[in-house]
């Protein structure tokens, strides 16, 4: 093998070498990229519930507590619907929630989640996280949705994704929501 030849096979071994460091690295970001260390937090109330009471990382909330107030039926709207109002910025995950209700039936519940033990990592589920625009990926910050429905509590964790397109050609960056259910009891 001459020299230059010789010469030219390292450079190219080299690049190959750098360009596979580089391949990895990157599928560590993409691996990474969905984590998230703080979040909002968020109550839904459905199925006639009232005298709705919860702490979660020592912030005490309260929902329906005046005499006669009750939650309305769950609509078909309602299953992708964020609330209106988020309560704060908790880090990922500040403890249980303690939360107590008044069902349809008059009958007092209690329950506690430990967010830790139901969320496995600290990352949003996507189906395609290659897509991800890794620079800014979350539009605001996931929420933690506890929604009470009656005799149920569910817990649901959403994101707002930015996402390349499908289309190459689109200069903008795709919005795409990612809402998990990652607990639920019947009580």
């Amino acid at each position: 093998m001459s020299i230059p030849a010789l010469l030219l096979k390292k450079a190219l071994g080299g690049l190959l070498a750098g360009f596979l460091l580089l391949q990895g690295c990157a599928s560590t970001v993409n691996n990474n990229v969905l984590a998230y260390s703080s979040h909002d937090f968020g109550l839904l109330c459905f199925g006639g519930v009232s005298n709705v009471r919860l702490t979660y990382g020592g912030a005490p909330h309260t929902l329906l507590d005046r005499k006669g107030d009750a939650a309305p039926e769950k609509k078909t709207a309602d299953a992708t619907r964020i609330p209106g109002f988020l309560s704060g910025t908790y880090d990922t995950f500040v403890g249980p929630i303690d939360m107590q209700w008044r069902s349809r039936d008059g009958s007092e519940l209690s329950h506690t989640v430990d967010l830790n033990k139901e969320i496995i990592g600290r990352h949003i589920p996507y189906a395609h996280p290659e897509r991800v625009y890794a620079v800014k990926p979350f539009v605001g910050k996931p929420v933690i949705i506890v929604e009470f429905d009656n005799r149920t509590v569910n817990v649901y964790l959403v994101a707002t994704l930015q996402v390349t397109p499908l289309d190459a050609a689109k200069p903008t960056l795709d919005h795409v929501q990612s809402r998990t259910l990652v607990y639920s009891r019947t009580l």
